[in-house]
């Protein structure tokens, strides 16, 4: 009775040790089963995104880079226009009352120096002695203007007296230069055209006065001149006074670094 007893033990240890192991193998099994429905799974997602949707996505980002380069194409072109713009901006340097014993030949040595002409409205009675400077500012060419003999204020003139004024500085200039300017500033701005004799004249005022000749404050001067600039101006200078002729050199240097450029006033008003 115990031998069988033994024995009846030792059977239900086999059959538990089997149960253990049975049951350890069918879960890996469902653990392999697992793994490899996850790699299915992924395969066919990988196939689910054809050849073509991967074309589809590389032109996709062939797209992006054209769009990144065409859109800074844009920006080049649209800065090349706005540089080229202003670079169109164009300023009429004028200077009245000269020409001044050695003023107005330091303003042509800095003009000449930057490659900029100007306009000079000059006063006939300044022309004898300095005829050389007048003929420098032609052949250097400068376009000279007509500001009266005697820096007149013609609208308390007579008529005749006021066809005198311009018509004795315009012989000057003609014997000098060879040339007739029909260029003329009155002083003050006062202007009558109904008189035949300026019948053939043209009138040039101003855009932009900085009342130079008021103060000997040349940083003043340039800051009201560069301040107002925007193209198509005529800048009314005196180059009677040193701080005016340093201020304009100046202004000049400034506004050529902003991409503006200098033209004489006949140059401005025929465009």
């Amino acid at each position: 009775m115990k031998e069988t007893g033994i024995r009846g033990g030792r059977w239900m240890f086999v059959l538990f040790a089997f149960m253990i192991f049975f049951s350890i193998y069918v879960q890996k099994q469902q653990e392999v089963q697992e793994t490899g429905a996850q790699q299915e799974g992924k395969r066919q997602q990988e196939a689910m995104v054809s050849p073509e949707a991967q074309g589809m996505q590389a032109d996709a980002g062939a797209d992006t880079g054209e769009k990144a380069e065409s859109m800074q194409t844009d920006a080049a072109e649209e800065t090349e226009r706005e540089q080229a713009d202003v670079g169109e901006r164009k300023i009429a340097l004028t200077f009245d009352d000269g020409p001044h014993p050695v003023y107005t030949e330091l303003l042509l040595d800095g003009l000449k120096e930057r490659g900029v002409k100007a306009t000079f409205f000059v006063v006939g009675k300044n022309i004898p002695g300095h005829e050389k400077v007048i003929l420098r500012m032609a052949q250097e060419g400068h376009l000279i203007g007509n500001h009266t003999y005697d820096h007149a204020d013609v609208s308390r003139l007579s008529s005749s007296q006021v066809c005198e004024e311009f018509q004795k500085t315009s012989d000057l200039v003609e014997e000098i230069t060879g040339e007739a300017t029909p260029y003329v500033r009155p002083p003050f701005g006062n202007w009558d055209d109904e008189l035949d004799c300026l019948s053939s004249m043209i009138a040039v005022n101003w855009t932009i006065d900085p009342l130079d000749w008021t103060t000997a404050n040349t940083a003043q001067v340039v800051e009201r001149v560069v301040t107002e600039a925007a193209g198509d101006d005529i800048i009314l200078l005196h180059d009677y006074y040193k701080s005016s002729v340093e201020a304009a050199l100046q202004i000049v240097d400034i506004l050529q670094a902003r991409g503006f450029s200098f033209v004489t006033v006949e140059e401005l008003l025929l465009e």
